[in-house]
């Protein structure tokens, strides 16, 4: 059989698809629609797996799998060593996430120390969102993006590369990481897709909300579908309209 697994670039879920005939589909249509968010993907062909056989897919013949997730391959050492040349001529900012390359790749397994400040990074870094977050808010909340840009969506858009809403919505999905922390959580969500229905949560409400997501479900189980499914359920409405042409509103009046 085949698999597409693939990371949504809106949501940042993992899903796996499987079946010929579906990837198919992708294939043909060039997208596929994230089944949490509904963004629609590019399609990657890189991304199909088999279970074992060899397939041909239109696109060349896909192997087994040789990574622990359907349809990655695993990069060596060198593929995750930056070149000297690439920290020279990048910017600041890029320079420091290729360092996090660099000072990754010292990790060793006979040192406690090491293992331990590494366990560090690898935990914190899960929630990236949460710091950009923290970082965005104090310009917006300060007025700093004037000093480049007359308003916040200008900043955003050409500084940030994002549009003001995202950005946004990150700043909120910090303040629920925060709170959530400096209540003794230890389990968080995972994405500003499953800090979303917490937004409009403060104080105690918010931390009884989520105690009762963490108590019933296990934490690698915790999905962005089951958060909307308990915080997002609409209420029915006490009127509904119907629209009618004249002729017919006459005969029934």
């Amino acid at each position: 059989m085949l698999y597409y697994s693939f990371e949504c670039n809106h949501c940042k879920e993992l899903f796996k698809f499987s079946g010929s005939e579906k990837i198919f589909e992708f294939r043909d249509t060039n997208q596929v629609t994230c089944p949490f968010c509904k963004t629609e993907n590019p399609y990657d062909h890189r991304l199909v797996a088999s279970d074992g056989r060899f397939y041909a897919t239109g696109i060349g013949w896909v192997y087994p799998e040789t990574d622990d997730r359907q349809g990655y391959q695993l990069p060596t050492p060198d593929d995750m060593e930056p070149d000297s040349i690439d920290l020279e001529n990048c910017e600041d900012w890029q320079r420091e996430i290729l360092k996090e390359f660099t000072n990754a790749h010292g990790v060793r397994e006979d040192n406690d120390y090491d293992l331990e400040e590494a366990l560090i990074e690898v935990k914190s870094h899960q929630f990236g969102f949460a710091k950009f977050g923290a970082w965005a808010y104090q310009f917006k909340l300060k007025r700093l993006y004037k000093n480049m840009f007359s308003t916040w969506k200008q900043f955003c858009e050409k500084v940030l590369h994002k549009d003001h809403w995202y950005v946004d919505k990150k700043i909120r999905a910090a303040r629920v990481i925060k709170d959530l922390i400096c209540a003794g959580f230890t389990v968080l969500p995972k994405n500003e897709y499953q800090c979303r229905p917490l937004t409009k949560f403060w104080g105690e409400e918010l931390i009884d909300n989520w105690a009762m997501i963490v108590d019933a479900v296990q934490p690698h189980l915790i999905t962005s579908d089951l958060i909307k499914s308990r915080f997002c359920s609409r209420e029915p409405r006490d009127k509904k309209w119907l629209k009618v042409d004249g002729q017919l509103w006459e005969e029934f009046a």
